[in-house]
C-alpha cells in the first residue's frame, strides 16, 4: 500500500475537497444545530454552507492541508494562522450568503458560536483549525492524527502563540488530547454541547 502523502490543497481539487467535507460533517452536532438538521433541507443547506466557506477560505489564502493516498483523497484541514485577516468585501459575501442559501436564524446561531469562540481566546494571532475531515470509511488509519500532527507543526512553526478549536463531537476529544490540546470551556446550549480545545506554546 502506498504512503500518505500530506500536502497544500491545489484548488483544482476544491470540488473533491467539497465532496469529502460534505460526507466527513454529515452527523456533525455544531453544524446540525446551526444550520438546523430538524428543517427540511438539511442536507442541501449544509453544502451550501461549506461551500461558501470553501471560497471564503480559498479567496483570503487561508491554508488548507490535504491528505492522499494512491492519488486518492482521504483527508483536510482547514486552519488559519492567526496573523491573517480576511478581506472584508469576502467576509461581508460570506454573510451574505449564509442568510440567502441557509436563512437568517442559521447564520445568528453561527454567530453566536463564533463570539463565543472569539471570548476563549487568550490573545491575538492564535491559529485556529476550523475542519479537519476524514473520508468515511477511512477513520482509524491514522489519517485524522496525521493531518492534525502536521497542522500542528506548521502554526507553532509560523509563530503563533498557540492553536485552538471547537468541536460539538465528543468523539474527537480522545484525538485532540493525544495531540496536546486541552479543553478550554465549553457551551451548553439546547441541543449542543460544545466544547473549546487549545495548545499553548507561550511557555
Amino acid at each position: 500500500m502506498s504512503a500518505l502523502h500530506l500536502a497544500p490543497l491545489p484548488a483544482a481539487q476544491d470540488a473533491a475537497a467539497l465532496d469529502l467535507l460534505d460526507l466527513a460533517f454529515a452527523g456533525d452536532p455544531s453544524l446540525a444545530w446551526y444550520l438546523g438538521a430538524e428543517r427540511a433541507d438539511f442536507a442541501a443547506r449544509r453544502r451550501a454552507y461549506l461551500a461558501s466557506y470553501q471560497r471564503f477560505h480559498r479567496a483570503n489564502g487561508l491554508p488548507t492541508l490535504a491528505a492522499w493516498q494512491g492519488g486518492q483523497l482521504l483527508g483536510l484541514s482547514y486552519f488559519s494562522l492567526g496573523d491573517e485577516t480576511p478581506d472584508s468585501a469576502s467576509l461581508a459575501e460570506l454573510g451574505q450568503a449564509i442568510r440567502r442559501q441557509c436563512g437568517a436564524e442559521c447564520l445568528a446561531r453561527l454567530d453566536r458560536l463564533l463570539d463565543a469562540f472569539e471570548r476563549q481566546l487568550p490573545g491575538p494571532c492564535w491559529a485556529r483549525i476550523e475542519f479537519i475531515g476524514v473520508a468515511p470509511g477511512q477513520q482509524g488509519r491514522g489519517i485524522g492524527g496525521a493531518l492534525l500532527a502536521q497542522t500542528l507543526a506548521a502554526c507553532r512553526h509560523h509563530g503563533c502563540p498557540g492553536v485552538a478549536l471547537e468541536t460539538g463531537e465528543p468523539r474527537t476529544l480522545a484525538l485532540y488530547r493525544r495531540h496536546g490540546l486541552q479543553q478550554s470551556g465549553e457551551l451548553t446550549l439546547p441541543g449542543l454541547q460544545q466544547r473549546y480545545l487549545q495548545q499553548d506554546w507561550r511557555g
